[in-house]
Parts: C-alpha cells; sequence; structure tokens
C-alpha cells in the first residue's frame, strides 16, 4: 500500500473507532469494543488490510447487518 492508501485506511478506522465509543448502535457492545480494541491493535502492528477489512466488519455490526459470522472468526 502507498502512504495515501495508508492514510486513508487510518481515518476511516478512527471514524469506526470514534463511532464505537460514542454510540453502541443496535449491536452487542461488548462484541464490538472487543473488535474495537482488534482494530486498533491491527493498526498498530501495520496490518492496514486486516484493519480495514475489521473496519468494514464493525460498521455492518453496528448497523445491525449480519457481520457476526466475520467477527467470530476472528475470535471476537
Amino acid at each position: 500500500m502507498d502512504r495515501r492508501e495508508i492514510d486513508l485506511v487510518r481515518a476511516m478506522c478512527h471514524e469506526v473507532d470514534c463511532l464505537v465509543t460514542s454510540d453502541p448502535g443496535t449491536s452487542d457492545l461488548e462484541v464490538l469494543e472487543r473488535a474495537r480494541l482488534k482494530m486498533n491493535d491491527l493498526l498498530y502492528k501495520e496490518k492496514w488490510l486486516e484493519a480495514e477489512e475489521l473496519a468494514y466488519a464493525i460498521l455492518r455490526k453496528h448497523a445491525g447487518v449480519q457481520a457476526g459470522r466475520y467477527l467470530s472468526e476472528m475470535d471476537l
């Protein structure tokens, strides 16, 4: 990934982080919190694609869309 793409992933993950912490949405807050922490850990480890995929799954789960299977595969 080039620098611009990394910056976009980091910005998106930041917005997802803020969303989960400010609005639990329609889902189980515990699952979202574990997923949020995992996403931040992936960012710290510079695993950009994995962090991006997890951010999308968090958004889907937050919106009430079935993303539970993906999150359970991530052991969350």
